[in-house]
């Protein structure tokens, strides 16, 4: 048992790299102009990275990304493909790639139609979303690509039937859903911290409540954040759900009250205060004020959660916090798509709802899968498993939080 524990302990750690950034996107925005459409493609250009295979890396990162968008974005106008411009990287902000195509085609595009073939990523990795949308569009029509789904009718041709266009409440409203569901369980830190609440659970009661309390929190941040009414630093947010995953998952390791509970949740208050010193001297990614809130949290807790029963009763307000966290990860996706004009409730509304359905779809998985070990296996030998899933989602969470916080 042992050494399946260290055996699973290394292989988290070396995984961690892998996981952190497979929840990766990318965006693009259309202009339509008599025969033309303009596109501008926009990517992080650290998932660039990673997405680029390893034997290119000699060459540029922005050859590399015009390179592959020239290879695997094209447009048609009904079977005929329009022509392409070469590829032109473009001046971005600071951590984006930025390229623009010109397509051609034979006849006005909003009389005639188009569609899009995007293949950008996908074969790269299976998770990626695309969100495309026509700014110059008064439907304010936004499109969401997938490996699934990597060809959408743009506009259909003048008299005739096609993709429905993505326009309207309930249009904006299924496609935000989507969206969510996709973003949820794509993205493998979210997935952690909801397996973290299910394994802290004793029982369906706990679950509900667990779950409705990160549910708060994350509507909350979501909805303010994607309304531009707050602007987290999105550096401390990923940093910020890493710890909260660690923290958690530590939880479930360490017998809150115990001496090593008081030992670590003192010693990491220290680590943290010391944290805050380096952080004054500008070291690090987060500012001095995080470092020391987290070391006034840590020892708090650790004061105050004095045994299991004790644990259970904060663990409502834990998740409702680290929900309000978990949100603000979440507004990322909204906030670098663009909420589309005039439709916010429809997409601010969906997008929350397919965060929930996804979320619900995982919870449920993981109690059918425990039910069903404890069947097969019993109870004690299923807590062991647990106990090693812990061990994994407590490492992921250690490996997020430090590799967010001082890269």
């Amino acid at each position: 048992m042992i050494r399946l524990f260290w055996a699973i302990l290394f292989w988290a750690l070396a995984m961690g790299n892998a996981l952190a950034h497979s929840s990766s996107r990318s965006f693009s925005t259309w202009h339509e102009e008599g025969n033309t459409v303009h596109m501008l493609f926009s990517i992080d250009q650290v998932q660039a990275t990673l997405l680029i295979p390893l034997s290119e890396r000699e060459t540029a990162l922005e050859a590399l990304l015009a390179g592959h968008l020239a290879a695997s974005v094209k447009v048609f106008q009904g079977d005929t493909p329009c022509t392409a411009t070469m590829p032109l990287v473009m001046p971005s902000s600071s951590g984006a790639l930025q390229v623009k195509i010109d397509f051609t085609c034979k006849m006005p595009v909003k009389t005639d139609g188009w569609r899009v073939q995007n293949n950008a990523f996908f074969d790269l990795a299976s998770t990626h979303i695309h969100i495309a949308q026509i700014e110059n569009d008064d439907q304010a029509r936004e499109f969401v690509f997938t490996n699934a789904h990597r060809t959408h009718v743009m506009r259909t041709k003048e008299g005739q039937a096609g993709e429905p266009a993505q326009h309207g409440f309930w249009a904006n409203f299924s496609t935000y859903i989507h969206l969510g569901i996709t973003h949820i369980l794509s993205g493998f830190d979210h997935l952690a911290f909801v397996t973290a609440l299910i394994l802290l659970a004793r029982n369906y009661k706990d679950v509900a409540l667990l779950v409705t309390g990160f549910t708060l929190g994350h509507s909350v941040t979501l909805s303010l954040a994607a309304l531009g009414i707050i602007h987290p630093n999105s550096t401390a947010i990923e940093a910020m759900i890493g710890f909260s995953i660690a923290f958690v998952a530590m939880e479930l390791l360490l017998l809150p009250g115990s001496r090593d509970w008081n030992r670590v949740t003192t010693g990491i208050a220290v680590l943290f205060a010391l944290l805050t010193g380096a952080a004054l001297l500008g070291l690090g990614a987060l500012s001095p004020i995080i470092w020391a809130g987290l070391a006034f949290f840590v020892l708090s807790y650790g004061q105050l959660v004095t045994n299991a029963q004790a644990a259970l009763k904060a663990s409502l307000a834990l998740t409702t916090a680290f929900g309000l966290v978990h949100g603000a990860g979440f507004a990322s996706v909204l906030g670098e798509a663009g909420l589309p004009s005039g439709q916010y409730l429809a997409a601010l509304g969906g997008f929350n709802i397919g965060v929930e359905i996804g979320q619900l779809a995982v919870i449920a998985a993981w109690l059918m899968a425990f039910a069903l070990a404890r069947q097969l296996v019993g109870q004690a030998r299923t807590q062991q498993v647990q106990l090693i899933i812990s061990t994994v989602v407590f490492t992921l969470g250690i490996y997020w939080f430090t590799s967010r916080a001082f890269i």
